[in-house]
Order: C-alpha cells, then sequence, then structure tokens
C-alpha cells in the first residue's frame, strides 16, 4: 500500500536521545483490542527509537486480559460514550467535562510529546485536553472508512495515520493524512504454531471463531445452530472436527461449551483469547467478524476467512475492510443474516474440509504480507510522530514546556 509522502528515517539525534528521559507518547483510546492492537505495535516501534509510548484507557475491567502479561498499568480516563437518549444526552456534557479534566491531570503530571489518538470514543476525552493543552495530538484510522471522531478532528491534528488508501475518501479536505499500510503486532507475527498451547489436538480439522474482543451473539448463535445442525446430518463428522472459539463473555462461553458438549465435538472456549497469533497459525479457517485489526492479523498470517460483518453499522466499514480480502480470494463474506445452519454448513464447513480451496485462499494473501515480509507501518508511524513532534518543537522533545 503506497505511503502519500516519505517519511526519512528518523535522525541520529533522535535515536540517541533515545533515552527514557525524553517526553512519552500517550496512545489515547482502547474499548476494544481493535483499537489497542495496532498501538502495540506502534510502542513497540516507538522503543526501538528508545522513546516510550504510554496508553491511555478507559480502564474498564476487561481491558486486564487484553494487555500482555507483565505490561506497564495504562493510565486510565474515562469514556462517555455519545448520547443515545435524552436523558444520556443531558448528562453528556457533564460526564465529558469531567473526562476532559481528568485527561488534563495526565497530560500535567506526564508532559507527552504528543497523543496518538486511536479512533472511537475512548480517545476523545485525552484528545480533546491535549487540544487545549497545546499537546500535539495525532490520529490512527485502521478502518476503510474513518469514525466520526477521527473525522471531526482531523484538520487540526499533527499527523493522521491510515491504514487503507481507500479510508482517504472518507477524510474532509486538508489535513496531513499519512497511509502507513496494515499495522500488526510482532506477537502476532512471531507465534508459534503449537496446538497443545492451546489444548488443541495436533491433525484435526481446526476453526477458530472470533467475533473480536466484546464477542458477537448473534455470529455465536449461528455457530452454536450450524454445529448441531451439521452434526445431527452427518455424526461422523464430530470425530474430525475441534473448534477454538474466543466468545466474548463468560456467559457465551459457557452457552458455546455446552452446545458443543450436546454435539460431541471438541472444542476450546474462552471468552478473549490472548494468543491469537498461535490460534490463528493452528486454524485452518477462520470465522470472524470485519474488524480492521483482525483481518490485518488473519491477513498476514494468510488465513482463510469467512467474514460476518457486523450487521448494524451504517456505513458498512466491516464490508469494506473485507473488500480487498474477497477481491483476491482469500475471503468471503456472508451475511449473518444468511448464516443459516445450511449456509453454515456448505460456507464454513464445506471449506474447512476442502484441502485445495483452503490452499488457493491461503495463497492470495496479500503482497508484501507475512512476517518476513509485511510492510512496517508501525516503524513508519514511529518515526514520523519523532520528527513531526522535534519540528514542532526544535527539540527533542525532553525539554518542551508543560501542558497548561
Amino acid at each position: 500500500m503506497a505511503v502519500t509522502e516519505r517519511v526519512p528515517a528518523p535522525s541520529d539525534g533522535a535515536v540517541a536521545s533515545g533515552a527514557r528521559s525524553a517526553r512519552p507518547f500517550f496512545l489515547a483510546g482502547g474499548g476494544t483490542v481493535g483499537h489497542l492492537a495496532p498501538a502495540f505495535a506502534i510502542r513497540d516501534a516507538l522503543r526501538d527509537l528508545g522513546r516510550d509510548g504510554l496508553f491511555v484507557t478507559p480502564g474498564e475491567a476487561r481491558e486486564a486480559a487484553w494487555f500482555p502479561p507483565g505490561d506497564p498499568e495504562p493510565l486510565h480516563v474515562p469514556s462517555p460514550r455519545f448520547p443515545r437518549t435524552p436523558w444520556q444526552a443531558l448528562a453528556f456534557p457533564f460526564r465529558m467535562t469531567k473526562a476532559v479534566r481528568a485527561a488534563g491531570r495526565l497530560l500535567r503530571a506526564h508532559r507527552p510529546a504528543a497523543v496518538l489518538a486511536l479512533g472511537g470514543w475512548p480517545c476523545a476525552p485525552t484528545a480533546i485536553a491535549a487540544r487545549l493543552a497545546g499537546v500535539p495530538v495525532a490520529l490512527l484510522a485502521t478502518d476503510a472508512v474513518p469514525g466520526s471522531v477521527i473525522r471531526r478532528m482531523h484538520r487540526k491534528a499533527l499527523r493522521t495515520y491510515l491504514s487503507r488508501e481507500e479510508a482517504l475518501a472518507g477524510l474532509p479536505e486538508g489535513g496531513r493524512p499519512l497511509v502507513v499500510g496494515p499495522l500488526v503486532r510482532r506477537a502476532v507475527l512471531g507465534a508459534p504454531r503449537e496446538p497443545g498451547l492451546l489444548g488443541l489436538e495436533a491433525g484435526k480439522a481446526t476453526l477458530f471463531v472470533v467475533g473480536g474482543s466484546l464477542g458477537a451473539r448473534g455470529l455465536n448463535e449461528a455457530v452454536r445452530a450450524g454445529v448441531a445442525a451439521a452434526v445431527a446430518a452427518e455424526p461422523a463428522l464430530a470425530a474430525r472436527l475441534q473448534i477454538l472459539h474466543a466468545a466474548g463473555t463468560e456467559e457465551e462461553a459457557t452457552r458455546c461449551v455446552e452446545a458443543y458438549r450436546r454435539a460431541g465435538v471438541a472444542a476450546v472456549v474462552r471468552p478473549f483469547v490472548a494468543e491469537v497469533g498461535t490460534a490463528l497459525r493452528c486454524a485452518d479457517l477462520v470465522l470472524c467478524r470485519g474488524g480492521a485489526s483482525t483481518l490485518a492479523e488473519v491477513d498476514a498470517l494468510a488465513r482463510p476467512a469467512v467474514v460476518v460483518p457486523y450487521p448494524h453499522h451504517e456505513d458498512r466499514q466491516q464490508w469494506k475492510n473485507a473488500e480487498p480480502l474477497v477481491k483476491r480470494g482469500a475471503a468471503v463474506i456472508v451475511e449473518e443474516a444468511a448464516l443459516t445452519p445450511e449456509a453454515f454448513r456448505a460456507e464454513v464447513l464445506g471449506r474447512l474440509f476442502d484441502p485445495a480451496s483452503l490452499a488457493r485462499m491461503s495463497a492470495a494473501r496479500a503482497p508484501g504480507t507475512g512476517s518476513s515480509g509485511i510492510h512496517d507501518a508501525a516503524a513508519t508511524i514511529a518515526a514520523d510522530l519523532v520528527r513531526s513532534t522535534e519540528d514542532a518543537d526544535g527539540t527533542d522533545g525532553s525539554s518542551q514546556a508543560a501542558p497548561r
């Protein structure tokens, strides 16, 4: 994927300044792993330059499972959601003001060189506080259709980083967009293919079902119904199949465990699968939503995929995220409403047990992707952030005045 303008490598001074005493960068956002995963890649790239990336998240309890063991505790700023009811609208200004003030206190305490807003409402209070304090704000948009926070802040951003060329059409005129390509975590690219690490059996046809870090009830229900119907029609199928299922919640996981037990199908079910790289490498076929981070990882590891986009996005962003994979033959799209038991058996299990089809889909990965050749978007972003803050401040970031 082309970069809209050339970003030179960071200067020797920037690397030498890689002292941990230099100002950190805030990586603000969360709410889902889809927003956090690209930032893990960027944080690693910043560390290569001797700079720190500090996460600023809403602080929800489920976040604990999303951060690697031993990671520093993120900073927290509450994340008031955009109001959907009159009562929420009445409370929203107060809640947002409170959140922006909390973010302002963190800015004064840590004096970051810049804030990288990761998209979605969880990044908004910190980005607004940074604007008010005169701290540079950069934006990250990994979906084919930039979200409302990105669109509203784009024109005044230090930079807007995009994973997809198509996303340019969704931005207002002006600003400083930079298309960098897909962002994939090193931990995913370097993950081993070891089924035993996940409790899977080697040699069985493996379906990895993942509806995102928050789960997908409609997708889970379709899979449970599809498996039950398929085994009822062909009992021998149960012995040939195993399922790794990230169900989203404990309640959904319990439902899936019981459904697979009744069907006699071997399954490993968790609310969240942290070892996503190993899960993808062990999967013969992935059944997933169309989030940008999920599809970037699926594509990078050349996993055949059946994509069931979230059906309630007005901008159809998950369809648009999946379109390049579908055009190359690496994935197919099945609407959630169309994923009947009959369709599950044909579109999912039919592919899972068709080695030739899986081989064709795996071979259709994007040019230049994979653990040895993926475009290093994270390094481009890290270098540009360091250079842009140097240019704005005339320093390495270590002597910048504290935010007001």
